[in-house]
Order: structure tokens, then C-alpha cells, then sequence
């Protein structure tokens, strides 16, 4: 039987063999054995074309190559090697003519074996230069997509030399690109080295994705903050080769939550803590004061005329008025102290560790005081007081919302009073 025939007639069993040695190629493994198959099946029908042919005839080699770039693109796609792609054909030979000598007289079958190997030959060459041509479209459209990306990208391998940096990386790293394949890319990073070269060893280790952010100094007051990701790159045999990474410029971002962060906490006019941070630090120190036994106290103080110099010297004037009331009465107290307004011209300051309560009569005394000196504004000279209102805990109060009623209540009291000084909490 001649080759082609026998090709034809025993195309199944040729693809039973030539699979057996197929599923030992790692890329190979994991594809059912339909898309393994069918463009192995479709090879032999265009290579028993090839070996059939007559001297002089029309020359299949068109068909041969045509089947052989397609097997090539989708061999790719599935992630096949070079290696691999080669060995699927030297897998495919081995079964015909291991097969077509066992059951046949090949005695007289030159010229069929030449031609046979002709045509596997060229449908390896036509499957590779499709394979290597897609490899390099794909490789110079992935160069392209990540050179005009404003994201950093690298990979490096297991020792840490650059296998590919990309444009953005070569930027901010004020190095050629063409300079930086086989660079150690912890020498050239030196402002987060430590860091990153702890985390790409775990990635490499445990074969896990890694996310982090790295802030650094770009001069005093001026930070970049970049969120990166890290992944393995795994060989066909599930070990890790390299890492893959990216970063991204979020400083912007980071600064948007910030000052979305600040408008949530913070009081627009003075930075002081608003009402909402406020009753956070008041919850968050009572629970500590009854944790270590300390008492704290809570004024609560309330602007004396300053509904008159609002109305006389007009808004804005009213507004730098109580930035600097702000600024006096941060003056006063301690770090660890908490001054906070409330809103209008409400302010209330917690004093933490309270271990001398006649100290808090010192410290409202100066409050006043310093309240109590003239302002110079840019709209004239205001003269202002205040009211105090204190209350302690735990000796007024247990609750931080009972702390407040209270303070409130000593402040009116204050108020009532004559103005212009302070009143602790007399009691229910």
C-alpha cells in the first residue's frame, strides 16, 4: 500500500500513536483531545496530498503551507512552545512511519518516505515562521501597548536583573531604555529596594500575587505614592522564572481622599476636628480613661460677642475671627489634648490624664485670657470673651453624651453668670 493510501485509511490509529507521544508535551496536557486532534488530522490529509503527487503534476506545497501557518497561529494561542510546536511534528513522523513499517512492504517506498519528509519538513518551517512572526507582531504590539502606558512595567528575574523594562519605568528611573535589560533592578531602585526585594521574593516563593503602595520623598514636603502588583511568571513546569510587575502613580488620588478624608473629619474654616471627629476622640478617650483609671475633663466654650463683631465688620471678618480663636486656644493645650468646633462659634477642648484637677482651673483661666486680647483683623480691631463649661470624668458623667449635656449646661451657667469665665458642673 502506498503511503498516501495508507495515511488515509489509517488516520485514526495514526493519531492514536502520535497522541500517545503528544500528551507528554507540557502545553499539551491540559487541551481535550478534540483541539489536540483536529489540526493534527488536518496535517496528515494535506501531507498525503503532498506524497501522492505525481512528477511534474500541480504541486501541493500551498495547501501544505496554508494548513501548516494556521496549526502554527493556534498552537500559539494555546500556549505551545517552539520546543513543542516542533515536537508535535517530530511526534507526528514517528507515528506514520513507525506504523506504515510495521504493517506494510516498504521495500520499494523511497520515493514516498522522501517526499513524506519533504512534506513534513516544510510544514514545520511554515508552522514556526507563522509561529515566530505571530510571537513577534504580538511582542511588538505588547512593547507598543506598555510603551505608551504612563504605568511603570518591568519584569525581572529570580536574581533580580531586568528582563524588560518599558518607557515609563526607564523615565522615572532617568536611564536609557535600551540601557536597562540585564540592569539589577535594586540598584536602580534604591528609594524602596528593601521593600519591594521582600515581596518579589515571596512571589517567587509562594507563587501568590502581591499588592502594596510605596511613598518616598521627592523633596521636603513633596511625596509620590505609587500601588504596584507583582506576579509570578511560571515556566511550562509550574516553577517560577520571573516577576512581572506594575506601579502606578496614585498620588493624586491619594490626595483627593485626603482632602475627602479632611472635609469628612476636619471643620473647613479652622482644620480644627468637627462634631464628627470630635465625638470619635470623646468615645475614644472615655474608654481609655476608664481603661487606665486617668479622668479627663471636657470644656465646652462658646464665643462672647460674636454675634456683634459679625455683624459690624461683616462675614469674612467673623470667619478670620475664629481661625485665630482656633489658633489661641490650640496654643493652650497639649499635643495629646483634642480641640474641636462644633460648629458656628462653639468650641470644645478634651484634656486627657486629668491627674490635677486645679490645673484645669489654671488652663481656663489662660484660655480666657488669651481669648479675651484684641484681634486685629483685616477689617478692624474686635474684642471678644468666652463662657467655659466643665465637666469630668468619670466624677460628672459616664457617658460621653452625658459628658456633653453637661459641659453645655456648666456653659450656660458660665454665661448666666456674667460671661467672660468658667464653670464646672455643679451637679444635676
Amino acid at each position: 500500500m502506498k503511503l498516501a493510501q495508507f495515511i488515509r485509511s489509517g488516520i485514526e490509529p495514526i493519531l492514536d500513536e502520535w497522541e500517545r507521544h503528544a500528551r507528554q508535551l507540557a502545553s499539551a496536557r491540559e487541551l481535550d483531545a478534540v483541539a489536540l486532534r483536529d489540526h493534527a488530522r488536518g496535517m496528515l490529509e494535506v501531507i498525503a496530498l503532498y506524497v501522492e503527487r505525481e512528477q511534474g503534476g500541480a504541486d501541493p506545497g500551498e495547501a501544505v503551507e496554508s494548513h501548516a501557518s494556521h496549526h502554527g497561529a493556534v498552537r500559539l494561542a494555546q500556549g505551545f512552545s517552539v520546543n513543542d510546536a516542533v515536537a508535535e511534528f517530530r511526534a507526528l513522523r514517528a507515528a506514520v512511519l513507525t506504523l506504515w513499517t510495521e504493517r506494510e512492504d516498504c521495500s520499494d517506498a523511497a520515493e514516498d518516505i522522501t517526499r513524506f519528509n519533504e512534506a513534513i519538513d516544510q510544514a514545520v518551517a511554515d508552522s514556526l515562521a507563522r509561529y515566530s512572526a505571530l510571537r513577534d507582531y504580538q511582542s511588538r504590539l505588547f512593547d507598543a501597548l506598555l510603551s505608551s502606558s504612563p504605568d511603570l512595567a518591568f519584569i525581572i528575574d529570580p536574581a533580580g536583573r531586568i528582563i524588560y523594562a518599558n518607557r515609563a519605568f526607564a523615565t522615572h528611573m532617568r536611564v536609557e531604555a535600551d540601557q536597562l535589560p540585564g540592569s539589577d533592578f535594586f540598584a536602580l531602585a534604591t528609594t524602596f529596594a528593601p521593600e519591594i526585594e521582600m515581596h518579589v521574593a515571596h512571589v517567587l516563593r509562594a507563587q501568590a500575587t502581591h499588592r502594596g503602595e510605596l511613598t518616598f520623598t521627592l523633596a521636603p514636603g513633596r511625596y509620590k505614592t505609587y500601588e504596584y502588583l507583582l506576579v509570578p511568571v511560571l515556566d511550562p513546569h509550574g516553577r517560577s522564572e520571573a516577576v512581572a510587575g506594575t506601579a502606578r502613580d496614585i498620588t493624586e488620588r491619594k490626595e483627593v481622599e485626603d482632602r475627602i478624608r479632611r472635609s469628612a473629619n476636619y471643620d473647613y474654616l479652622t482644620g480644627l476636628p468637627n462634631r464628627s471627629l470630635f465625638r470619635e476622640r470623646i468615645e475614644h478617650e472615655v474608654k481609655h480613661s476608664a481603661r487606665t483609671g486617668l479622668p479627663l475633663a471636657l470644656l465646652y466654650l462658646d464665643l462672647d460677642g460674636f454675634k456683634d463683631v459679625n455683624d459690624r465688620l461683616g462675614h469674612e471678618a467673623g470667619d478670620q475671627l475664629l481661625q485665630e480663636v482656633a489658633h489661641r486656644i490650640s496654643a493652650c493645650v497639649r499635643d495629646t489634648d483634642t480641640v474641636a468646633r462644633l460648629g458656628g462659634d462653639e468650641f470644645t477642648v478634651v484634656l486627657t490624664e486629668v491627674t490635677q484637677p486645679a490645673k484645669v482651673d489654671a488652663l481656663c483661666a489662660k484660655m480666657l485670657a488669651e481669648i479675651e486680647k484684641p484681634f486685629v483683623l483685616q477689617a478692624g480691631e474686635a474684642r471678644i470673651s468666652a463662657s467655659i463649661g466643665i465637666t469630668l470624668y468619670p466624677g460628672d458623667a459616664a457617658s460621653p453624651d452625658e459628658l456633653l449635656r453637661r459641659a453645655d449646661a456648666a456653659m450656660y451657667a458660665a454665661k448666666n453668670a456674667g460671661r467672660n469665665r468658667y464653670h464646672f458642673f455643679a451637679g444635676a
